[in-house]
């Protein structure tokens, strides 16, 4: 039996390769791995920007691997539409991930002016900082607005798996994520505890893309229509 009724179509009962393409993208989005492999794994306390700041060592991949992930993951959009049940939560769910990867594409494009250790004192500077945090901030929200928005438009059709994995990524991996950063980031006692908060936040959105990628492909078409949470 089918989830979501006349409109899915027999291509799309098998996908493999937009699994693939989701987990090529989330771990794209966590390149904070990349860096920490490629500095002899140190710097796991230093705030993933600033990495990508000019003359880090791995500041372009870094960049180019942000952009090339929103891309992969707008290219998997079109099936999770047709996936997710019509009406609004549907269309904010994923016009929601479009703006998450224009405002990654945006902080790639517009880094940070400042590696870790530098002061960003001068007046270009503290602009750019704030465009580059601003399109960052904007890029986060935008994402977990779509997880929410996801498990509304799921929540009386299912499948079960995909809004409970939508409803504790967003509690977990967006509200409590974020705020712990936050509070690490304004005390910064520990040092080191701002990148690591700020690694798991980045690993909740990781886990989102991986999900988007496994719902796109269809694999659970046959599994019956769960029951509300």
């Amino acid at each position: 039996m089918s989830t979501h009724g006349p409109s899915d179509t027999p291509e799309d009962e098998s996908r493999p390769v937009l699994v693939v393409i989701g987990v090529v993208a989330a771990f794209l989005y966590a390149n904070f791995v990349i860096d920490w492999v490629l500095s002899d794994f140190t710097g796991m306390g230093k705030i993933v920007s600033e990495l990508e700041a000019p003359g880090e060592p791995n500041a372009m991949l870094l960049r180019v691997t942000d952009v090339v992930c929103a891309a992969l993951v707008v290219s998997l959009l079109p099936w999770v539409r047709r996936r997710l049940p019509p009406g609004g939560w549907r269309e904010l769910a994923v016009w929601s991930v479009v703006v998450f990867a224009l405002g990654a594409s945006i902080a790639a494009f517009i880094s940070s002016p400042c590696g870790p250790g530098e002061v960003c004192d001068s007046s270009s500077q503290k602009l750019q900082t704030s465009l580059h945090d601003g399109s960052s901030i904007v890029s986060d929200t935008a994402l977990y607005v779509s997880v929410a928005a996801a498990w509304l438009s799921t929540r009386q059709t299912g499948p079960r798996w995909f809004r409970t994995i939508a409803w504790w990524n967003f509690w977990l991996g967006g509200v409590v994520a974020s705020i712990v950063f936050e509070y690490f980031n304004v005390t910064m006692d520990p040092e080191w505890a701002v990148g690591v908060s700020q690694r798991v936040h980045i690993l909740g959105i990781s886990i989102w893309i991986v999900t988007l990628g496994v719902f796109a492909s269809g694999w659970d078409r046959d599994v019956a229509p769960a029951r509300n949470r």
